[in-house]
């Protein structure tokens, strides 16, 4: 079976997603470290321009975005699944809102606590990313009883839905909900004491939180970055399998760029060679990798002819 590679840097809160799913079915795969910030030269090969972190790679195969990158682990290794008791589209609408209204409420009061001994640098790149200029570190500190009020009611409501007992989000067994929840709290803990202090009062989360972890970050072994370039210019992409097309979506065989509909970073350019309800896949080719297709989620990207 071909080597799952996750490239990602240590900090990164959507990659610990993806490494505790990895624990939780019990995987091995390779590490690749990547920079937290542009320019990222190895990377860029395989993700056509895409700049977040993770990206997932199967042989010649790049998986972008935590939402598709999770499916595509279920697809390949169904048990133990990621939607017990069938609570797929519930468990799709958490984490919608904890990519959301979650990670936004975490990273403003976290960051707020901690913006003075962040390198400029870092507000300079997720800035551009979003098309706007940073703010200075005092105006972003000044917010910080504003932020932590609105982390707070966040956190009361996650609070209240594990008050009743049971063991995770919706119910007996662990699932996407858990784990798209899960690391945004997890980098509270790891962002000095003050942030790790704000989960003080909340004991249900705390628990959950230690249950979650309990599963680990399956088995990594480290990989260079040109190691990966090689085993995707070595590898030929895999089928992309049946298309769906809808009258929304692009078609077959057209060249387009996709984007994040949040995000103002170069757009990935390539040649639709599978499209369906939740996905599309474009081909690409790159001086350094050869073809490679990139897999991207329907939602929360902007997929245009080019």
């Amino acid at each position: 079976m071909t080597e799952l590679i996750l490239h990602h840097y240590e900090g990164s809160p959507f990659a610990h997603k993806i490494r505790a799913i990895f624990g939780f079915k019990g995987l091995a795969w390779r590490s690749v470290e990547i920079p937290m910030i542009m320019p990222k030269p190895d990377l860029m090969p395989l993700s056509g321009g895409y700049r977040r972190t993770p990206v997932m790679q199967a042989g010649a195969d790049i998986y972008h975005d935590t939402q598709l990158i999770a499916a595509e682990l279920e697809r390949r290794h169904p048990a133990p699944t990621l939607y017990p008791n069938g609570g797929e589209g519930m468990a799709h609408a958490l984490t919608f809102w904890a990519d959301g209204a979650l990670f936004g409420a975490t990273t403003g009061a976290a960051f707020a606590h901690i913006a003075d001994r962040m390198p400029p640098a870092f507000f300079a790149d997720r800035a551009a990313m979003r098309g706007q200029e940073p703010a200075p570190p005092e105006k972003i500190m000044a917010a910080a009883p504003r932020l932590v009020a609105e982390l707070n009611r966040t956190m009361h409501l996650v609070e209240g839905w594990l008050a009743d007992g049971r063991p995770f989000l919706l119910g007996d067994a662990a699932g996407l909900a858990d784990f798209s929840i899960f690391h945004p709290f997890w980098m509270l803990n790891r962002t000095g004491r003050k942030n790790a202090a704000l989960l003080e009062p909340f004991s249900n989360i705390r628990d959950w939180l230690d249950r979650i972890a309990a599963f680990g970050t399956g088995s990594p072994t480290g990989l260079d970055a040109q190691e990966a370039l090689d085993i995707a210019r070595s590898a030929d992409p895999a089928d992309p399998g049946e298309s769906a097309p809808d009258d929304a979506g692009p078609a077959l065989g057209q060249r387009v760029s996709v984007l994040a509909a949040d995000r103002v970073p170069d757009a990935v350019i390539g040649e639709v060679v599978a499209v369906r309800r939740n996905a599309v896949v474009v081909r690409r080719e790159d001086a350094r990798v050869g073809t490679v297709h990139n897999h991207f989620p329907r939602f929360g990207y902007h997929i245009r002819p080019a």
